[in-house]
């Protein structure tokens, strides 16, 4: 049975408590073989904690009392520590290794809750489960600014593309917050550089926070794994396992649609995959640089009538925004 993200992430928190018992274990070893009294120091710090720990299992000692005793005995031998391994050449901390997380001592629990570490190594796999790269999970709906859109009237839109793009925006928020409620599919079309990939990913990251299955894949890197798969030729496990997610998944993400090299095998996959999903009632967002016209001429008339009955279109306007960002210095 494949592991779930949780049990992923877990896996991750415990290998680094591992590795930093082995490198430990390694460190003692090569002291104790040098100066075999801190050997004897460890073990007797060891028998102190378990023999006062048991009396206040047996209510023989008040807990207070019981860790006053312990530091102090525990003191006294750290110091005689500290000073046989200054001594012969060790750094004094050279067997007191902190732990990658102080706040749980790497078990991924704090006070009984899960560790904000043991959170940020869920998300993290979430996202590589998602197919999503660092600069993407980066892209949510508060980092998106509307202010590189021109709010001058545009009379061929009827719109500034500012006021087009807050009503995307609002429309993708809505996708993102009612996921679970609507059906409903997104075709994301227009030129260039105006936010498509942006907004798919802010989707992505705000489903991926309340635990939604989503798949987010480029076309042109896409295709050719499907191509290699039906023609039998080797591909790599990951894109074995991203090629089983693509009717899976509870949202799927093609992105740059057109970007690829398109046959009739990629028209043939490309309906399949959209009739699949749209058969089963499991969601998707599709970007593409082509509107409606250029979608039928590319492909066919099949996969561009699945589209416009299938799909909410959302018809990104204006200029190429990159230019502005660059200026910022953000790209």
């Amino acid at each position: 049975m494949a592991e779930t993200i949780f049990e992923k992430a877990s896996r991750i928190v415990a290998e680094r408590k591992s590795k930093r018992k082995g490198e430990l274990d390694r460190r003692k070893a090569e002291v104790f073989a040098v100066v075999p009294r801190i050997a004897e120091i460890e073990a007797e710090l060891d028998r102190y904690g378990i023999r006062m720990l048991n009396l206040i299992a047996m209510g023989e000692c008040d807990e207070n009392r019981a860790v006053s005793g312990i530091m102090a005995e525990n003191k006294e031998y750290m110091r005689e520590r500290e000073r046989l391994l200054t001594i012969h050449g060790f750094d004094k901390d050279y067997l007191s290794i902190p732990p990658y997380c102080s706040k749980c001592d790497d078990s991924g629990f704090d006070g009984g809750k899960l560790c904000s570490c043991l959170q940020r190594e869920i998300t993290a796999a979430a996202l590589r489960e998602a197919n999503l790269s660092e600069m993407l999970a980066g892209q949510t709906f508060e980092n998106f600014k509307l202010s590189y859109y021109s709010d001058e009237y545009v009379p061929e839109y009827g719109c500034s593309p500012r006021e087009n793009m807050e009503a995307i925006l609002a429309e993708c928020k809505s996708f993102a917050e009612n996921f679970e409620r609507i059906d409903t599919n997104l075709l994301m079309c227009g030129g260039c550089g105006l936010g498509k990939t942006f907004l798919s990913s802010a989707i992505a990251n705000s489903l991926i926070a309340k635990d939604v299955d989503v798949l987010y894949v480029s076309c042109n890197a896409l295709f050719p794994i499907l191509e290699d798969m039906h023609f039998g030729r080797e591909v790599p496990e990951r894109a074995q396992y991203l090629v089983k997610k693509l009717n899976e998944c509870e949202l799927l993400i093609l992105d740059d649609l057109g970007s690829e090299f398109v046959t009739q095998f990629t028209c043939a996959e490309l309906f399949r995959i959209i009739n699949n999903r749209l058969l089963s009632s499991r969601k998707m967002i599709i970007s593409t640089n082509l509107n409606s016209d250029m979608l039928k001429n590319t492909y066919n008339e099949r996969i561009a009538s699945r589209v416009k009955g299938g799909f909410s279109i959302l018809e990104f306007l204006g200029s190429d925004i990159r230019s502005i960002k660059k200026l910022e210095g953000r790209v």
